[in-house]
């Protein structure tokens, strides 16, 4: 990483390698970031309301009537690792974005990429230790440093690798599924305890997230070093990785742009829904008739929805990319499009909030609210996202924590009003 100058300058006039400006931005994918940014608290509201089991079992905690399983079996029909693999693809493409401009300007992005990157990696780890475990950005920076090199490739060529990335991956959970098997007695209960856990351990966890800031540090830290180190190598760089790369191909084949026939993204929605939902509800079925509890709950079953939310996420794509079309909807458009340019803000702001109603140094609310209740609180951030992030926008170039970000890649104070930015032209 280079090392930067003893001091911060303020630029009124951008650097010859500078922020996107807004006339630059691509509308479609801010939109489609913004909906994915939004989508995401529907899985994420359930590690900070209910015990981290609960994420994916309904029997452990939250699905006691029958609007709590229907909440629950619709998220993860719709939801569950969907917005999550819309969010790496975009990466991907905002990776091609990011250094092709860079790379305009001064002929080279290598710097100021893994410098970004390694920021993200500080916000991400800053993220997961002070405040929520399940933080993905140390994730994404990790994998957008590996995947940078292959940024020039053919899109076919990074599609392949992407697919060939996603394969290894699936193949290594279902052989640590099958290791685990073998392990012995103790090694199979510690694992099953993941998916139906003791009565110590709900008590433990209740004892945590109930209590305060520093009380809740052990089990923070934990859990967010399990996610950082065995799920980052086992799962996410495979899978993270290859829907960066496949992201990479959809961008320079124009997946996220309007001027694609609207037929495409017709068939991209019919075939993506056509091909996703029939596999991850055939992985809910098996996972109920497992009891959702077990070795396979944990490993192989998982992968029919690993392979089904892939396709359920491009139906959303073509469902979005077709919203962008509708003038009609030119409102709805603007107000996801802003929520999409302050997603770093207004992801980290979902954690904020979510830990003042739930954890015990705010309204200390863990436990209270099943899946069906989760959702109304949902729909109250979602509404004050959509709210603020264009008024926001309206004052300032930037969401707070992308000025934050971009003033540390460029190791320039960025202007942050608009009417700064206006009086110096």
């Amino acid at each position: 990483m280079p090392q930067p100058s003893a001091s911060m300058e303020i630029h009124t006039s951008p650097p010859e390698a500078a922020p996107v400006r807004l006339g630059e931005r691509i509308a479609s994918i801010d939109v489609l970031r913004g909906v994915a940014l939004l989508g995401i608290l529907l899985l994420n509201v359930r590690t900070f309301a209910l015990p981290s089991a609960a994420y994916s079992s309904p029997v452990v905690a939250g699905g006691e009537t029958p609007a709590d399983i229907f909440a629950f079996t619709t998220v993860q029909l719709l939801a569950d690792q969907k917005f999550m693999a819309i969010f790496s693809l975009l990466f991907g493409a905002g990776l091609v974005i990011f250094t092709s401009r860079a790379e305009t300007r001064t002929g080279q992005s290598v710097g100021l990429h893994y410098r970004r990157m390694g920021w993200l990696l500080l916000i991400g780890l800053c993220h997961a230790w002070l405040l929520w475990w399940g933080d993905i950005l140390v994730g994404y920076a990790v994998c957008g440093m590996a995947v940078y090199p292959l940024r020039h490739l053919r899109p076919w060529a990074q599609a392949t690798i992407g697919a060939a990335l996603l394969i290894v991956g699936a193949m290594i959970w279902l052989g640590m599924g099958s290791a685990v098997a073998m392990g012995g007695p103790e090694v199979v209960a510690e694992v099953k305890a993941l998916s139906a856990p003791t009565a110590e351990g709900l008590a433990e966890e209740q004892a945590a997230w109930a209590g305060g800031w520093l009380d809740q540090a052990p089990m923070r830290i934990g859990l967010a070093t399990t996610l950082e180190t065995f799920i980052l190598l086992a799962w996410v760089v495979w899978r993270a990785g290859g829907l960066m790369l496949i992201g990479m191909a959809c961008f320079k084949w124009g997946v996220f742009d309007t001027k694609r026939r609207p037929l495409f993204h017709v068939l991209m929605a019919a075939v993506g829904f056509a091909f996703g939902i029939p596999l991850v509800w055939h992985g809910l079925s098996v996972q109920e008739s497992c009891g959702w509890s077990g070795i396979d709950v944990a490993f192989a079953n998982t992968l029919w929805n690993y392979w089904g939310s892939i396709g359920v996420a491009a139906g959303w794509i073509g469902v979005v990319m077709l919203l962008c079309r509708i003038n009609l909807a030119a409102v709805i458009r603007s107000s996801l499009a802003a929520v999409g340019r302050m997603a770093l803000s207004n992801y980290l702001a979902q954690s904020v909030l979510c830990g003042v109603i739930f954890y015990g140094w705010g309204l200390g609310y863990y436990g209270h609210f099943g899946y069906a209740e989760q959702l109304v609180i949902v729909m109250g951030i979602w509404a004050a996202q959509l709210i603020w992030s264009p008024l926001w926008l309206s004052v300032f170039r930037f969401g707070p924590m992308e000025w934050l970000w971009r003033s540390l890649t460029y190791w320039q104070v960025q202007p942050l009003s608009r009417s700064s930015l206006h009086s110096s032209a």
